[in-house]
């Protein structure tokens, strides 16, 4: 997950706080031993052009601080890539409601 991201096709929603489980399962991998002061989620749609006509999408989430300011390389998870932006948002949806749940390591831990 180091490849550089598309920020001209870069989307995302407002930070929220990272819960207990999905803090404690962040904290437990070693490339994110450096990252205490990240204390929120940075949720957001990424596209990557396939085509001139054609872009795909993928929900990206990053830890962040509470202003938003994130590592770019250190996603914490990189969702399969999609074909329309409306199956991206449904699936942001989805990821988000997951983290906010406390729930966002069960799908770290199956990626």
């Amino acid at each position: 997950m180091t490849e550089t991201l598309n920020y001209r096709e870069f989307y995302q929603k407002l930070p929220f706080h990272i819960c207990e489980n999905d803090r404690v399962s962040m904290q437990k991998e070693a490339k994110y031993a450096n990252v205490r002061d990240c204390t929120h989620w940075l949720i957001g749609l990424e596209g990557c052009e396939k085509n001139v006509e054609t872009f795909h999408w993928r929900v990206v989430v990053f830890p962040s601080n509470e202003n938003g300011h994130f590592n770019c390389k250190l996603a914490f998870f990189k969702s399969p890539f999609v074909r329309t932006f409306n199956e991206a948002c449904d699936l942001l949806r989805n990821i988000e409601a997951l983290a906010r749940q406390d729930q966002l390591f069960t799908i770290f831990e199956h990626k």
